[in-house]
């Protein structure tokens, strides 16, 4: 072996290597997820409260539209809720979320929980043909495609 062909060799060990770390992300690509976030989640700071959107198989619902409104009736913005099912709220706000795609209960519940994964009961709620608490478990009456707004 000359000197010429094991320096090719090392160049392409080094480059395969290098090469093995990267990944296929395209910065310039936006797929809609960045950080853990879907574009449009609310990423919450000290003020607010997370909780988190689940579905009857314990997997999270991400990329729920939601509204929130504040207690004196000015909008605080449209987002969605992030891959995990987290979004977040001003305590005294009122979210409307939009159920799209989802079943209805007995069919498909849908539950609020906390971080810990317990239901969070007692939220004052009303969807189109509902309205009430939600069950100690965190799960709410709503019917096909529905549109639910929470009195957090």
């Amino acid at each position: 072996m000359n000197v010429k062909q094991l320096v090719w060799g090392i160049a392409t060990v080094i480059v395969m290597i290098g090469l093995s770390g990267c990944d296929s992300y395209d910065e310039g690509y936006d797929d809609g997820y960045y950080d853990g976030f879907y574009d449009g989640a609310r990423v919450p700071d000290g003020a607010m409260t997370t909780l988190f959107l689940i579905d009857k198989d314990g997997f999270t619902l991400g990329g729920v539209a939601y509204s929130c409104i504040d207690p004196s009736g000015m909008g605080t913005g449209n987002f969605v809720t992030a891959p995990n099912g987290e979004f977040s709220f001003i305590p005294g706000e009122r979210c409307t979320f939009d159920l799209y795609g989802l079943y209805g209960t007995p069919e498909d519940p849908v539950f609020i929980e906390d971080d810990r994964g317990f239901g969070k009961g007692d939220i004052p709620y009303q969807c189109i043909q509902d309205e009430g608490f939600t069950y100690e478990d965190g799960s709410f009456e709503y019917i096909d495609d529905d549109i639910c707004t929470f009195y957090f």
